[in-house]
């Protein structure tokens, strides 16, 4: 039988090592889904041109969005370590979904105009308030925290 020891040992270090795996995989979603948007706004300056589709499947891509969504929530809910690296990560992971917050709204603005009739600009917007409530998320939790 395995001792506890031996146990908290190995467990720990996978722990974080999987805590950072998701953080680049949700950082590297967000910087492929930005790159799309301010492409579109770097690109598309003429009427008749056409903007970059981010999805093929609008379902597929909100189901990505809403999962990813949900795990970051009970992960942000829910985190281990001690008190200094729960703040580090609370901010950590408020910078990225803020950042994400603010360039989806400045890019439907600029590519939509808040005319968010195409799939891709229903897309931008689901996932501008998904960051938007995790960002709000972590500021109350460091509030509650705090008191």
């Amino acid at each position: 039988m395995v001792s506890a020891t031996v146990l908290k040992k190995l467990v720990i270090p996978m722990v974080y090592v999987a805590e950072w795996i998701l953080f680049f995989y949700v950082f590297l979603c967000i910087v492929a889904f930005n790159m799309v948007n301010f492409t579109n706004v770097i690109a598309i300056d003429m009427a008749w041109e056409e903007p970059i589709n981010f999805t093929a499947s609008f379902v597929n891509s909100l189901i990505v969005v809403l999962g990813m969504g949900l795990i970051c929530f009970f992960y942000i809910k829910f985190l281990a370590g001690s008190r200094a690296y729960k703040r580090f990560k609370e901010v950590v992971w408020g910078v990225l979904f803020a950042i994400n917050t603010v360039s989806c709204v400045i890019c439907g603005s600029i590519v939509y105009g808040f005319n968010f009739i195409h799939v891709d600009g229903i897309l931008l917007l689901i996932t501008a308030f998904v960051s938007a409530l995790l960002t709000m998320q972590i500021i109350m939790k460091q509030d509650f925290e705090g008191q």
